[in-house]
Parts: C-alpha cells; structure tokens; sequence
C-alpha cells in the first residue's frame, strides 16, 4: 500500500504477485506490467498515474488478476507507445504523447483522451473495438499538427462506441462510430477513407497561392480561388488541390509537402516556372505523406523526398499522371480495394522502392525505372504490366516477390529489365510467378545475379559482356520458351546453384536452346535433348539434360522447289 507520491523515473514497475493498492497516490513511473497468471491484485483507487516511458501500459494476459480501477485517471504521456489493456475497464484514461500511441484489446473506457502535439504524425490506432461509457475526446494540436484515428489493419473497420464525443483538428481512417454520440461530428474532421457514421468538414478545393514557394501547412500558401488572396484554410485530407499557371511566378520556387496526408486530389495542370515539389516532412526518415485520389505532375518539375514516400492511399479509380518525370522518391500503392493507373513514364532513384502494398498499380503500357520493386506481403493486390518495362536499377534485391499470397501479376507482354551495371549482387525473388519477358543486362558488371523461386518466363536473356553468375535457388524449377544467355571467350557466364543442390531448367513451346561460353553445374535441362551448351562451354559435374556441343544446323543448297514429299529425312 503506498503511503504517498511514488516515481521511479523511466523504469518499468512490475506487480507479478500479491497485492499492490496504489492508495490514491500521485504515481509516476516509466512503464507499468502486470502481464501474468499469478493471483494479484491491483488496486488504483483516486490514483493519478503518469506513464513516460514508450513500453506504456502492459496487461495483456490478465488471468487470475482482481482490478479495482475504483475513480484513477491513467495518463501515457511517453512517445510513441502501446497501451495493452487486456480487454479490462478502466476510468479515465489519457494519451499525450507524440508519434504512435496504439491500444490492443477491445477495452472499456469511462472516458478516453487523445491529445496531439506540435508533431505531425500523431495518431491513435485500434487493434480491436473500444467502448466510452463516458467521453471520448480527439483533440489535435491544430489545425496542421493533427491526429489520425485509423484501425491497425487497413480496410477492416474498428468500432469506437461512445456516450458522447469531443472532437477537432484530427482525421480518422477505418473507424466505425457507434454509441449514443455516433455520427461522430466535430471542428476541422479529415476523412481518410473507410469510415461510417463520421461526418467529416464538407470538403473545400484550395489554390497554392505561395508564388515564391512555401510549406503545404502555412495558410500564407492557400487561396480558395485561382489567383485570390491567401489566408485560407489548409487542405484536409478530403479536399482538392490545385496548383495552376497563378501560383508559381518565377524559377527555383519550392512546393514543400510537409503534411503526412496532403489531399484527395493534387493537380499541377497549367503550373509556370518549373517548380520543385518536396515531400520533407521533419520528422524520421520512415515518414510519408498521402494522397488519396488522382495525383497529376507536369513536364519539367522536380521532385525530392529525402526519406519520406509518396503513399497513393485512393479506394476508387485515379490516374497518376507522371509528366515523364524522375521523381527521386520512393512511392508506396497502399490503396486498398482502389487501382492507380499510370498515365507517362516514371523514373525513381536507384536506391529508391516502388511498393505494391494493397490495391491494383497498372503501368498502362508504360515504362518504370526504379531502384528496387517490392510486393512481398499478403494483401490482395494486382500488378497489371501492360506492354511497359520495368527497369531495376538498384541492388540487393531489386525484384521482391518472395511471399505472392493476395497477388495478381499480369505480365501481359512486359519485360522487367535488370540494369545496374556495379559489382554488387542481385536478387530477382520471382515468387513462382509467370513473366513475360526478363533480360539482365549488367554490361560489364561482374555481380552475381540469383534467381529465387520457380518461376515462369517467356525469353530469360542475359547481355552482360563481363564473365559473372547466374545462381538458380536449389530444388526450383525455372520454365523458358527461350534461353537467350551465352558469355564471350574469356567471359564465362557461369550456371549453377545457390545451395550445392541441383536446380531445374525447363524448356516449354518446342523447339531447342542453343548457348555458348557457359560454365554449368548442378543445373538439371528439361527435356532431354533440346538443351545446347555450346562447343565453347564448360561443364562443372552435377549436369544433366545439357549437351555439350554446339547445335547441329543443316543446310539444303541448290533446290529450288520440292513438291509431293511428305518427309525428307538427313
């Protein structure tokens, strides 16, 4: 039984056994567990409690546990935290901190606060349903610093059932209201998609106005009419943007994005000078900024990132207009049930990621060249190639497909082209998979390329000129309809496994392979007989299926015509 105030700074205060009566005492400590089966029991009476360290509050497993929550107010002020409450009921709890605060376990609540803070990316994420008997309040720090309420799985809804509700300056994704105070209503309400019986800020379209450039989050950037007077509203989440021939008056101007969730529609059409568009929000470099419906740039602009991403977080069906731009940011297609199509080619740094979260991206036969590709998730998701080319130009693994659960790959007759020419190994984790067409042309690069998965292609090709591998994971089964790989005197390309295992290779269509300047070991060729090595090849033990010996052609000179045969036999 405590007998007054207790702090212990940042360390976690654990009660495993016995009882712990709490007194109704000022109780300041770093993180609170009682996360076990032992008999317990806490007792928290009038006690105001602070929690400031990011391990939060931790109740997770409360068998054989007796709480009395009895009048207490628990307050997380730590950032970036978790508040595990083991489906219990508490009074009143209140989350101050800055960054992610995430509540696991459907809870009860007498009254539950969120208050933001000067950061821009606080947030508040469900992992179940909460109950409020009392009030529910979601204040963020203004109108820019704002508080996302979402659910921790994109597209399924969390329930926030509540008495009565306070609410302002905060956007919420995936929430459901219910309760006496539903439809949830309140000042400066984003909609961010996926939520019912919220009423959000009737949606307003917004000019940049800024003609020298400026920061998405000053009202000094904004008009609600093209060429008008500044000092409106910032966008929400819902609304539309527009960047036209009034708002950029001369060259080297910056657009700085610094906002996690810029608009639903963002539009450059008309747009003067050039300008740089810069998604720099100041916070790590993990951070994003979203746009929730069509994005348009136009010929000639700039655009950076630093370490955020570019996040199409649509439902419907937008196009993202490209300009032909290299944009040196990494993209993110977290869009879910939405497709993005995209409209001119696009151009991403070397070390940057274009990833398929959720949703369908389709090039419409257009050409991307990034860094590295990646969907490797589970979610349901379509990738539609067209007759476009991906090219990969990073490394590492530059093709990231090795969990395809939720996929569909549309390859229709697309090539995925690897290009990075440096000594630095490759990936293509194909995800067993059907491609149209892979080439992997390194130049003179000597890396090592490794194919993981058993994949389908319809022409492999390998031009690189200096000698280097191709490694095939052990125990796969690669299918072509056309093997275009073959070194140079003097420059190997080498055909082996990763593992010391044999992998398979598989001819489909009829016909034969026919290569040349190879080294091959543990490499089995399917079906016998149609696999050429070359006269200038190498075998290195552990084959089976390759001939080595260069495809036998005949030639019939000095015929002009042959009619009534059914067969000519050499």
């Amino acid at each position: 039984t405590l007998q007054d105030t207790f702090d212990n700074g940042s360390p976690t205060l654990t009660l495993t056994a016995g009882t712990l009566n709490m007194n109704g005492q000022t109780v300041n400590i770093g993180s609170f567990n009682s996360s076990n089966t032992n008999v317990r029991t806490l007792t928290l009476g009038a006690s105001s409690i602070t929690v400031t360290y990011p391990a939060g509050w931790n109740m997770s497993t409360t068998t054989n546990l007796t709480f009395n929550v009895n009048t207490s107010t628990i307050t997380i002020s730590a950032a970036t935290t978790v508040f595990r409450g083991g489906g219990l009921t508490y009074n009143n709890v209140s989350f101050t901190g800055s960054g992610s605060l995430t509540v696991y376990h459907s809870n009860t609540f007498a009254n539950l606060t969120r208050t933001g803070t000067a950061a821009k990316t606080d947030t508040l994420i469900c992992l179940l349903n909460q109950t409020i008997t009392g009030t529910l309040t979601i204040n963020g720090n203004s109108a820019t610093n704002r508080v996302l309420v979402l659910s921790n799985v994109l597209g399924t809804a969390r329930t926030l059932t509540a008495a009565a509700a306070s609410f302002s300056n905060c956007d919420f994704q995936d929430i459901t209201a219910a309760g006496v105070a539903a439809p949830f209503t309140g000042t400066s309400i984003g909609n961010a998609l996926g939520n019912t019986s919220i009423t959000a800020t009737t949606a307003v379209t917004r000019y940049w106005m800024a003609v020298s450039g400026g920061s998405w989050s000053a009202t000094s950037s904004w008009s609600a009419t093209s060429g008008g007077a500044t000092g409106a509203t910032v966008p929400l989440c819902h609304d539309t943007v527009f960047i036209d021939a009034n708002s950029i008056t001369s060259a080297s101007r910056t657009i700085t994005a610094d906002m996690p969730r810029l608009g639903a529609r963002i539009d450059f059409t008309g747009v003067l000078n050039t300008p740089a568009f810069s998604i720099t929000q100041p916070v790590a470099t993990a951070a994003s900024s979203s746009v929730y419906g069509l994005l348009t740039w136009v010929s000639g602009m700039t655009i950076t990132a630093g370490g955020n991403a570019l996040v199409f977080g649509s439902r419907s069906s937008v196009t993202f207009t490209t300009g032909g731009l290299t944009a040196d940011i990494p993209i993110s297609i977290v869009s879910f049930g939405g497709t993005i199509t995209q409209s001119g080619n696009l151009t991403t740094g070397d070390t940057r990621t274009f990833t398929l979260t959720n949703g369908t991206y389709s090039l419409n036969n257009n050409n991307l060249t990034t860094g590295l590709f990646s969907s490797d998730n589970s979610n349901t998701r379509t990738l539609t190639m067209g007759s476009g080319t991906i090219a990969l130009t990073g490394t590492g693994t530059v093709w990231s497909m090795a969990t395809v659960t939720g996929l569909t790959l549309n390859a229709n007759t697309s090539t995925i082209k690897i290009t990075n020419t440096s000594a630095t190994a490759r990936t293509f984790a194909g995800g067993g998979k059907t491609y149209n067409n892979f080439w992997s042309s390194a130049g003179a690069g000597t890396a090592t390329l490794t194919i993981t998965g058993s994949n389908t292609f319809n022409d492999f090709r390998d031009d690189g000129s200096a000698a280097h591998s191709i490694l095939f994971t052990a125990a796969t089964t690669t299918t072509v309809t056309t093997f275009t790989v073959s070194g140079t005197s003097g420059n190997l390309i080498t055909i082996g496994s990763v593992t010391a295992a044999s992998h398979t290779l598989t001819k489909a269509g009829g016909g034969t392979i026919s290569s040349d300047y190879l080294s091959i070991s543990r490499s089995t060729a399917t079906p016998a007989t149609t696999w050429y090595a070359g006269v200038n090849s190498t075998d290195g033990a552990n084959n089976s299926g390759w001939i080595f010996t260069a495809q036998q052609v005949a030639t019939i000179t000095g015929i002009s015509s042959i009619t009534g045969l059914s067969t000519i036999t050499l």
